[in-house]
């Protein structure tokens, strides 16, 4: 099973945080069972997906150790049995050296016939206890990232919820009343923050975790107001298709979030092109036509994860708004093929003949 999401509550203020600290972690991020056959010791086909998945994400983690638990029915005799679960750990951990994982990381324990987890008496109980148990914990070493979300215009501080995520982790928290947030993050790696709050656009920000160079996050949020924009940021396209990007498609979820968070907004989801140098294009042109995929794209996710239609309507923009007109850099070619939200007047009806219309042009 894999491991659940941390949740944190925060109350504090940046001028009484403690100075930054470096500490061990020994988080458990991923936990499973592998079941065996009556007295026997060899890994059985249905395991061999489970185990593949323990080492390869181990392969994910530079410092980590590897916990088999081992156990029996209670058929036979305690020493028997003892000595089965010492055959059975050894087997996994011989399956999982096989494939990388290195000899020094494991923790092997054993305990026979002595911890079931279901009753002896049945065949079904019996199975659940002919078992070994494996747990994945991270040794990183951890530090702090401390912040502050604030209204972009007012400058005040934001109740606000979070997810700080790495390539292999991914923690939720909420900030305190006054937007102050203390999460702990792994030292040398990259990480995102998400920024939620209800009545304001979301955010993200990327930074590294290097000692001695962190300083305490400062993270606006856009109001989400009748008439604003904002850009779905890093949701790109393949250019000439309305296919994201793979590294896009997390971006996704996020405004699924936004959505569910602020349930009283009213969006238009506009899509646009890179086609520089050239004249505006017509909406009978193929490049229109492109634009409004991609904005009918993003529309039908967010209906088929549960958001009403009359909430949305989505529209393309050809290349009338690119944001480098005469793009040359592969960069700036991909910032021109872009999704913005714009948020509607609160009280207007969008129908799903007008959405649809709309996308049409």
């Amino acid at each position: 099973m894999s491991r659940l999401p941390l949740l944190y509550l925060c109350f504090f203020t940046l001028s009484a945080l403690p100075a930054q600290e470096i500490f061990d972690s020994a988080r458990v991020v991923l936990e499973t069972t592998v079941h065996f056959d009556f007295g026997q010791d060899t890994i059985r086909p249905d395991a061999d997906s489970v185990l593949r998945a323990v080492a390869a994400r181990c392969q994910d983690l530079e410092n980590y150790r590897l916990e088999i638990t081992a156990h029996t029915d209670a058929v036979g005799t305690n020493a028997a049995n003892f000595q089965l679960s010492q055959r059975r750990a050894a087997a996994v951990r011989d399956f999982l050296q096989q494939l990388g994982v290195q000899p020094d990381t494991f923790l092997l324990a054993v305990f026979g016939e002595l911890k079931p987890v279901a009753d002896n008496r049945s065949e079904e109980g019996r199975q659940r206890n002919r078992r070994a148990t494996l747990r994945v914990v991270d040794l990183a070493p951890m530090t702090y990232l401390e912040g502050h979300i604030q209204d972009a215009q007012s400058g005040q501080g934001i109740a606000a919820e979070l997810i700080v995520r790495t390539k292999t982790t991914r923690d939720s928290l909420l900030t305190d009343t006054s937007g102050f947030f203390r999460a702990p993050v792994p030292v040398g790696q990259v990480v995102g923050v998400d920024v939620f709050a209800r009545g304001y656009f979301l955010e993200t920000q990327m930074l590294k975790i290097e000692p001695g160079k962190l300083k305490p996050l400062e993270i606006q949020l856009k109001p989400a107001l009748p008439g604003e924009t904002a850009e779905i940021k890093n949701l790109y396209f393949v250019g000439n298709q309305d296919v994201l990007l793979k590294s896009s498609e997390p971006e996704l979820p996020k405004l699924l979030r936004f959505m569910q968070l602020n349930e009283h907004l009213k969006i238009e989801i506009a899509g646009h092109v890179n086609f520089p140098n050239r004249p505006p294009v017509t909406k009978t042109s193929w490049e229109y036509g492109l634009s409004v995929r991609r904005a009918k794209r993003v529309y039908e996710y967010l209906l088929q994860h549960g958001i009403p239609a009359e909430r949305m309507t989505f529209k393309g923009y050809g290349n009338w708004e690119m944001r480098y007109p005469r793009a040359r850099t592969e960069k700036e070619q991909a910032l021109n093929r872009r999704v913005e939200i714009r948020i509607l007047e609160s009280g207007k009806t969008i129908s799903r003949e007008k959405s649809l219309e709309d996308g049409k042009g």
